[in-house]
């Protein structure tokens, strides 16, 4: 389980990876729901957004069902800032509420090498994710045992046009990056879980159960144990 620890910011945080918050409001006007856009116009996204507010009362759609073709910029010094631009600019584009996520992997053991809010775009202009996955397991030739260790970060902001409702990060150890990987493995857009070994299970990432895949520190988890409160308080009557 996920140990969640309190950010105290750029000058005083601690090195665990951490769950923020940052609460605009307390209330949601009821009649400016249900809808809430997915912000992404990657399926594997969308459903870990459409698993975060599953059952809720709201009703989802993604950039398709509402004729958005959008590429936001993604700029911020964090997880979570970059998380609150989307969530932001999504928002304003649909003309709705959103929901935007952004995440990626920290390894301490790269130095200034990585950089996890470019975990995708480190290899920088490659052709597919098999390509991403060959730059990290290269860059990480001759690192040994805990050196290959890897931390997930994720983070997930709630918007509504024109102001942040709400943003979260969370996280925590997920495995440690293999020697060599399955290409069979890298599915839908997520190629990371191909390249990281779970030791507890003695198995990728990748092939985890759902049942095992909850048991993982990959962020997800801890945020919907917040998001869920969160977005439940938005449909509650304005006191």
């Amino acid at each position: 389980m996920t140990s969640l620890v309190e950010y105290t910011g750029a000058g005083g945080a601690s090195t665990d990876l951490s769950l923020r918050h940052t609460g605009l409001c307390s209330h949601w006007e009821a009649d400016h729901m249900p809808t809430i856009l997915l912000a992404t116009g990657n399926v594997a996204k969308q459903a870990k957004l459409r698993w975060l507010i599953d059952g809720l009362g709201f009703e989802p759609a993604t950039p398709r069902d509402l004729d958005l073709s959008f590429d936001p910029p993604e700029s911020g010094a964090t997880h979570q800032d970059v998380a609150e631009s989307k969530a932001l600019a999504w928002a304003d584009a649909a003309g709705c509420l959103a929901i935007a996520s952004d995440g990626g992997i920290d390894i301490p053991a790269l130095g200034p090498n990585w950089n996890s809010l470019y975990t995708r775009r480190a290899a920088g202009d490659v052709p597919d994710d098999c390509a991403r996955a060959d730059h990290l397991v290269a860059l990480m030739r001759g690192k040994v045992g805990a050196e290959r260790d890897a931390f997930k970060r994720e983070a997930v902001a709630v918007a509504q046009p024109g102001r942040l409702l709400g943003a979260w990060e969370a996280g925590g150890q997920i495995g440690r990056v293999v020697e060599s990987y399955d290409p069979a493995n890298i599915v839908d857009g997520f190629w990371l879980p191909a390249v990281l070994w779970d030791p507890r299970f003695g198995k990728v990432v990748a092939d985890l159960t759902p049942e095992e895949s909850n048991q993982t520190d990959n962020g997800w988890n801890a945020l919907r144990e917040v998001v869920r409160p969160f977005l439940s308080g938005l449909l509650a009557p304005a006191r």
